[in-house]
């Protein structure tokens, strides 16, 4: 049941949150939303079941105009996120907004800006910023290159997306124009769809836009999809294996060329297996050896024994790659 609605027209822009049991952080999100200098026409929120008091901070929250829709039933993470999708019909553009995530004041405003003499299914995206479950920045701060944007490298883009170095959810903003985007998450890979996902729509896109300033926070949380999937073998190791090779495939390039980036795709999957090792072994040391022999199985002894190379030289001289808290 809609708490508000506004009326449709041409260079409309909605921003859909799906959320379930989402009160620790929703309303920072909703605030981040509330707070933007453009803000979207219409903001939507998708509970999957919620049993916790989402919609009462939903139906209390007035800074803001919000759609509520919950699910008969919960159906999941990422069946939720590709009914989210299906919403980008309903407007000009398009942006997905996890509900434990931020955005700054000016991300729509500037990111639609981008997009404003673009074709339909251009989009553009922006650095992220991690930050706790206080808000506050973790790791090394984003800079703020305070540029206007540019056109990224498709080529590019899906290389990056093949080594898993994903764009977030939140930090995109495409042209949708009242129609599909033409792609969605995958829900048998609860880990890296979300990769899978941005190489199918850079692929299709007539146009990457890139935005290099930190206009999106990322939370992380003991309660997040990594922090969740991190005991799954198939989620947090194999599963990244299939992702890498599915996304390489829509990189358009001479045969050689695809064969060396498969020996480079195949250490660095070893070599992210080798972290992961790292991480389980002081607890779990059989969960280790899962992983190391998933890493053998998968790439074969050869670049298992360079991706470890690599990783035991880096290790020497800037230490180990901690996981985030």
């Amino acid at each position: 049941m809609a708490l508000s609605k506004s009326n449709r027209s041409p260079g409309s822009l909605i921003t859909v949150i799906p959320v379930y049991n989402g009160e620790a952080y929703l309303k920072a999100t909703l605030e981040s939303v509330a707070s933007q200098t453009r803000p979207p026409d219409r903001l939507v929120i998708l509970d999957d079941g919620s049993t916790d008091q989402t919609e009462d901070i939903v139906r209390s929250f007035k800074d803001i105009p919000c759609e509520w829709h919950p699910n008969p039933e919960n159906v999941g993470l990422f069946p939720n996120l590709n009914q989210a999708l299906s919403w980008a019909k309903q407007a000009d553009y398009f942006h997905l907004l996890l509900a434990d995530d931020l955005i700054a004041p000016d991300f729509l405003e500037v990111s639609e800006r981008l997009l404003l003499d673009q074709k339909k299914g251009t989009f553009t995206w922006c650095d992220t910023q991690w930050i706790d479950t206080h808000g506050s920045p973790v790791g090394e701060p984003v800079p703020d290159m305070q540029s206007a944007g540019y056109t990224f490298c498709k080529k590019r883009f899906l290389q990056r997306e093949s080594e898993l170095q994903t764009i977030s959810v939140g930090s995109f903003l495409i042209k949708s124009g009242y129609e599909s985007i033409g792609c969605d998450f995958r829900t048998d890979m609860p880990q890296v769809a979300d990769c899978v996902f941005f190489g199918e729509l850079a692929s299709r896109a007539p146009k990457i836009l890139h935005l290099p300033r930190p206009l999106c926070q990322i939370r992380t949380h003991a309660t997040n999809m990594t922090h969740h999937n991190i005991h799954n073998l198939r989620a947090w190791v194999t599963d990244e294996w299939v992702a890498m090779q599915s996304i390489s495939q829509l990189i358009e390039e001479p045969f050689w060329c695809r064969w060396l980036r498969e020996q480079k795709l195949r250490c660095l999957y070893a070599a992210r297996c080798c972290v992961k090792e790292q991480w389980m072994k002081p607890e779990n040391a059989d969960y280790a050896q899962k992983i190391r022999r998933a890493s053998r199985i998968t790439v074969g002894c050869l670049h298992d024994f360079l991706g470890r190379a690599v990783v035991s030289v880096r290790d020497r001289f800037k230490g180990p790659t901690l996981p985030r808290s």
